[in-house]
């Protein structure tokens, strides 16, 4: 924490505060200084850090809350996360598992008011499907080029906005040969920066998207919410073949919009309605 932020700080709390205040930046610092100390005696390389940094989970939120502190660094060859009173974010991400390293900014709620605060994204994909780690600390930008440096992979910067869009809950919709739609299950959607997800593990790249279109309900059946279906390329025996998906989400234009806009060569965007059945 700068100075003029300790000046500010201590000018709005009164000698109570300012004695908790202490007492938590201390044991913040010491929790740093501790972890650093444990890496060493574990006889692991550190490469950066360890640094004070703010957890806010490994799945991505619409409103992030509930940030947890702890000690961030690059030791042994990964990213390490190791918190101060709670493990729920405590990781380590080896660099085959990172996908992507972004510079975001995300709406954070704090009491009844939402802040926007400029974070570091790494998305991964492993053994528990995909994950989105963010972190807030004082540089981000230093710690992602470092994470950069074991990946291989640029710093993406999102600037004022955030890389990704969702989750939401949907459910997926298969297509017949007649063109009729049938519930398959339900679970989070999620646009991540290179590919769509559900469930987690489920993706279509969006280099491999081909057509989007979105169809809106004109009444009753088996879900009430507008389609969005996803037409995309798969690798067949001989040549590509198409395959085709749909989603019952809410908002389904607004999600054919965010994919366009993520996909670099232009993709036709159709809307439609869903005959009655």
């Amino acid at each position: 924490m700068g100075p003029e932020l300790i000046v500010l700080a201590l000018g709005t709390l009164g000698l109570g505060g300012i004695g908790g205040w202490w007492v938590t930046q201390q044991a913040r610092r010491d929790h740093v200084n501790r972890a650093r100390t444990d890496w060493v005696r574990a006889g692991q390389i550190i490469r950066y850090g360890p640094v004070s940094a703010v957890c806010y989970g490994q799945r991505p939120r619409r409103v992030y809350r509930g940030g947890m502190f702890g000690a961030l660094g690059i030791a042994g060859g990964q990213v390490v996360f190791d918190g101060l009173r709670a493990s729920r974010c405590d990781l380590h991400l080896a660099p085959d598992t990172i996908r992507w390293i972004g510079l975001s900014t995300i709406p954070v709620l704090a009491g009844r008011a939402i802040s926007r605060r400029r974070v570091l994204s790494i998305h991964t994909d492993g053994p528990d499907g995909w994950r989105v780690i963010v972190f807030a600390l004082d540089e981000p930008l230093a710690f992602a080029e470092q994470v950069a440096g074991i990946t291989d992979l640029p710093v993406r910067d999102s600037g004022g906005t955030r890389e990704d869009y969702g989750p939401v809950t949907a459910m997926r919709l298969d297509q017949d040969v007649y063109g009729e739609w049938s519930p398959d299950r339900e679970d989070a959607l999620y646009l991540a920066p290179d590919r769509l997800l559900f469930g987690w593990r489920d993706a279509i790249p969006l280099d491999d998207v081909r057509r989007i279109d979105t169809l809106h309900q004109r009444g009753g059946g088996p879900f009430s919410q507008d389609i969005l279906r996803v037409e995309y390329v798969i690798s067949g025996e001989f040549e590509e073949e198409f395959a085709v998906v749909g989603f019952g989400v809410r908002g389904a234009n607004q999600w054919a919009a965010a994919i366009q806009r993520r996909i670099d060569a232009p993709v036709p965007v159709q809307a439609g309605r869903k005959k009655k059945s």
